[in-house]
């Protein structure tokens, strides 16, 4: 069943700013099809214009003007939400009506009940000296329910130890100080099969 999407975890600032746009102007464009928007359309042209001067100020890296955009981003992303529930209640999963409010469907579930793919550009990012911990990300993948992030130390031919997390990021914490790990990844779908990322490397500090 196809459903409106706000596409907020996968769009930079621009593109959230284009798909914005694209949705208040194909909505207007279709005022017959959604006659009363919920948000109203002037509510979310006000969350989209706060979110681009903020976008515009922060643009120097001032740390303060910074926190604000991405306040002002997850304002706009709520009004996004709030109005894609009122996109999905008219068009009861009609494709057409989706596209026609400017949104972009959901994929189908089905979509994803195949092999899973390669897990990929895998990260592992030291914390701060002291901690123990590394950091670990990964491309994320739509079709993901979890994300199974495997470690060891180098050159060890023990089992993998396994954490499991529901986002693309991951903190390993109580590792060997000094010590250097092996990593790896894999999706965790409909179809339960792994298949693991490159292995990276790295010291614990």
């Amino acid at each position: 069943m196809k459903r409106p999407t706000t596409q907020s975890h996968l769009l930079g600032d621009d593109a959230m700013m284009q798909y914005v746009e694209q949705i208040i102007t194909e909505m207007k464009a279709n005022e017959v099809l959604f006659p009363n928007p919920v948000p109203a359309l002037n509510v979310v042209e006000t969350a989209l214009a706060a979110f681009r001067l903020s976008a515009t100020e922060a643009a120097y890296r001032d740390t303060r003007a910074v926190k604000i955009r991405k306040a002002k981003r997850k304002a706009l992303v709520y009004q996004l939400r709030e109005l894609s529930k009122y996109v999905d209640t008219v068009a009861q999963k009609d494709v057409t009506i989706i596209l026609a409010a400017g949104f972009v469907p959901s994929k189908e579930a089905e979509s994803y009940a195949g092999y899973i793919p390669k897990a990929t550009r895998l990260v592992a990012k030291p914390q701060e000296i002291g901690s123990s911990r590394i950091k670990l990300k990964v491309d994320r993948w739509e079709g993901a329910r979890m994300y199974q992030f495997e470690f060891r130390k180098k050159g060890a031919e023990t089992a993998w130890s396994v954490q499991l997390c529901s986002k693309s990021t991951c903190l390993l914490e109580e590792l060997d100080q000094f010590a250097e790990y092996d990593f790896r990844v894999t999706y965790i779908g409909i179809n339960p099969k792994p298949n693991y990322s490159d292995i990276v490397s790295s010291y614990v500090v």
